[in-house]
């Protein structure tokens, strides 16, 4: 898009983003001075999608489920981006996943805002003279890469995984190689990310069923932070499986649209990259229960499932929308709606979208 159309005099009054949740099957590797840290596999669903507007206003006021986390987010935009102080805006969320259940939706709502201030207070950044997001039609933007890793660093997220950052540009299937730690305070405007090294779009007729218990939330914050601390280095003969894994099985049966293959490689990698962490995630309240719900998801057929992040999510890969549908009704047969919620999703191709609505 040529600059001159992004110019002072015609930036957009209001806009609104949509992004995909972020299921996260499990790092490579942490703890191991000599080896990148972090890393891992993760896959972009549709829903439950973030969905967040911004409109130009005298000062930041915010409304919906967590309001008031997203302004702080606008305000790092600001510092970051060394914008003028009139630079404010009122924020809804419309729609927003669970917070804390392993659906990503910290990154989605932090990168979501960031994408709504810079289209509103900035021109996007540009490569080789051409702007680097994505403009399919005359009023919504798509991300690329590069769009997603400056968001990232205005906000602070990616500091540990970035399948969220990487999903946020584009959906798909991620794996990530992990980042080297510097021992020193980074700058935000250098700070080094995980590289992406693969990327696949699945199967459009493939669908996630995702499984939540109720009631129940993950590590986060600075329990989290301090059970990472506590936690023993991975061995290296686990990163190294988990990598195998990633590169030799779940990628080429992704690119061929082998299900079978595909599920066998979900289900080996999550139940290994939760190896490491067993230590933690052994006192969480959920952590039974989750054992039992892969298990039983196996016993009614579904071979691929995995828990995400610290959970209580748990993602069942269905090779249909019937599939899908089925198994969520077997869920209600069971009576087991009470304690778990379901959610058909497909798995997300595209990425967050930003609308200009003024």
């Amino acid at each position: 898009m040529a600059q001159e159309s992004r110019s002072s005099n015609c930036q957009p009054t209001a806009v609104e983003v949509r992004t995909p949740a972020r299921l996260h099957l499990g790092m490579l590797s942490f703890g191991v001075p000599e080896v990148r840290s972090f890393g891992g596999v993760g896959v972009m669903v549709d829903r439950p999608a973030v969905h967040v507007r911004l409109r130009r206003a005298e000062r930041f006021s915010a409304r919906g489920p967590l309001g008031e986390r997203t302004i702080g987010f606008a305000q790092d935009c600001v510092r970051f981006w060394g914008l003028p102080p009139q630079s404010a805006c009122e924020i809804e969320v419309l729609a927003t996943p669970r917070a804390h259940v392993g659906l990503g939706s910290g990154t989605q709502l932090a990168l979501a805002v960031a994408a709504g201030m810079r289209h509103l207070f900035r021109e996007p950044p540009t490569l080789d003279g051409k702007s680097s997001e994505i403009h399919p039609t005359e009023n919504d933007w798509l991300f690329d890469t590069p769009d997603a890793l400056e968001l990232a660093s205005a906000v602070g997220r990616g500091r540990r995984s970035c399948v969220g950052v990487y999903g946020f540009s584009r959906g798909g299937l991620i794996v990530e190689a992990g980042r080297r730690l510097s021992p020193a305070t980074e700058d935000p405007r250098q700070r080094s990310f995980s590289p992406m090294v693969a990327r696949v779009r699945l199967p459009s007729t493939w669908r996630c069923v995702i499984v939540v218990q109720r009631d129940s939330i993950g590590l986060h914050g600075e329990p989290e932070k301090a059970a990472f601390a506590a936690l023993p280095p991975v061995p290296q003969e686990i990163s190294a499986e988990l990598a195998r894994l990633a590169l030799m099985e779940l990628l080429p049966s992704a690119v061929e649209g082998n299900f079978d293959d595909f599920s066998n490689a979900i289900y080996r990698y999550g139940q290994l990259a939760g190896k490491p962490f067993e230590s933690a995630s052994a006192g969480l309240p959920h952590a039974e229960s989750t054992a039992q719900l892969i298990e039983l998801l196996g016993e009614l057929g579904v071979r691929g499932a995995a828990q995400s992040s610290w959970g209580p999510a748990v993602m069942a890969c269905c090779e249909s929308l019937d599939a899908a549908g089925g198994l969520v009704e077997k869920f209600d047969e069971l009576k087991l709606m009470q304690q778990y919620e379901t959610i058909i999703a497909r798995y997300d191709a595209q990425g967050a979208v930003l609308r200009v609505i003024e």
